[in-house]
């Protein structure tokens, strides 16, 4: 994991832990490994900004609430899902906004996929790792087995 050097090491770690922590929540999610409920279900939802978008890989727009809807239905949908997270990078950071990127490994029924995904981070005290996601942007970098 690598981190611009003007980033404090302190600041870089909840940076880092809240996109580490949060795909190991959409892994136990879709896996069934924590249970379906609405404190279990919070860890993302509280996390992200009202005004949320996700741009897919495909270039496909996602907004918070149907993006939402969709996660919390696949709940123990995905068994055998592994998800980890790589190359961690702050890439900006303006006062109260972090501009983060990463690659995102996944593998399911043996289809293995990475994306590179920019995140725009807000502080916000009182979540996990004093974070809220406002925007990500994820691009293909490996397709082989999509």
């Amino acid at each position: 994991m690598t981190q611009n050097r003007r980033v404090h090491s302190f600041e870089f770690l909840h940076i880092e832990a809240e996109i580490v922590q949060l795909h190991q929540f959409f892994q136990d999610w879709y896996n069934g490994d924590i249970d379906f409920s609405e404190e279990n279900f919070s860890r993302l939802s509280n996390v992200l900004a009202d005004s949320f978008k996700l741009v897919s890989p495909d270039g496909i727009v996602l907004e918070r609430l149907p993006l939402l809807d969709g996660i919390h239905q696949a709940h123990n949908k995905k068994n055998g899902m592994r998800i980890w997270i790589e190359e961690v990078r702050v890439e900006h950071w303006f006062d109260e906004l972090v501009l983060a990127t990463y690659h995102e490994c996944q593998d399911f029924e043996g289809n293995a996929t990475v994306r590179l995904s920019s995140v725009l981070f807000r502080k916000k005290p009182g979540t996990p790792n004093e974070l809220e996601w406002l925007h990500v942007h994820e691009t293909w970098l490996d397709r082989s087995n999509v």
